[in-house]
């Protein structure tokens, strides 16, 4: 029974199996998450909202997470039962790319699951001498805002001069996709106005998984590449 459970855990069809639901839950939630319920989804950190959040509106989201769980289980095993097989045999590319490609995307898993624990996201409204305030007790003070006008007297271009306050004073300039980062914060400017006074909008984001997930989708390239570069030498 035990050897059955085992061959089934390590099988290729289990994995396509799980693929095929998550892609499905997926959908499911595309639709459950439309409601009043589902639309903090995007503002909270993932584990926040499911504590919050009504079993109704996030029972797609729980199974989602129990298949990739049991996905990721089947990447582990896959990966030791080729090695275990292949190690004395075959190129070494053949060997190690899969399990480089398999690294990869649980790297990617660990990201998510370090970015729904401790995610953080905010919006606001900020002047001209207004200052941000952070967890750490940090404060970046919004300096200046600054638009380019183009030649029909509409913006073209906007930023914000802005400086931290404390642990030293750094100076940075932020503008649309090029943010201003500070303590694991990523500082985005989203608009700017001048109309009565200057003021823009900020938005603050932390995302503590995104290294990870860089490094995952790395090694995933790599392992893609390698793998495709072996086969088209055969």
């Amino acid at each position: 029974m035990t050897g059955k459970v085992y061959r089934y855990l390590v099988s290729l069809d289990l994995g396509l199996w799980l693929m095929t639901g998550v892609l499905l839950f997926m959908v499911v939630g595309s639709f459950a998450s439309s409601g009043e319920e589902g639309s903090s989804l995007n503002d909270l950190p993932l584990f926040l909202w499911l504590r919050e959040a009504p079993l109704t509106a996030s029972c797609w989201l729980w199974a989602t997470i129990g298949l990739l769980a049991l996905l990721a289980l089947n990447t582990v095993l896959c990966s030791i039962e080729s090695l275990l097989k292949k190690w004395e045999r075959g190129n070494f590319l053949v060997r190690i790319a899969p399990q480089v490609m398999h690294l990869g995307f649980l790297l990617i898993m660990v990201a998510h699951l370090l970015s729904a624990r401790g995610s953080f996201k905010q919006v606001m409204e900020v002047g001209e001498g207004s200052t941000i305030g952070f967890p750490d007790g940090g404060v970046v003070l919004v300096e200046r805002l600054h638009a380019a006008m183009g030649p029909m007297g509409m913006p073209t271009g906007f930023s914000a001069q802005v400086r931290t306050l404390a642990g030293g004073s750094v100076s940075g300039t932020m503008s649309p996709n090029h943010p201003f980062f500070y303590g694991g914060f990523g500082l985005y400017l989203k608009e700017v106005g001048f109309m009565p006074a200057p003021v823009a909008l900020v938005e603050i984001h932390r995302e503590p998984g995104a290294g990870w997930a860089l490094v995952g989708a790395l090694l995933f390239t790599v392992g893609n590449v390698a793998l495709l570069a072996v086969r088209r030498g055969r």
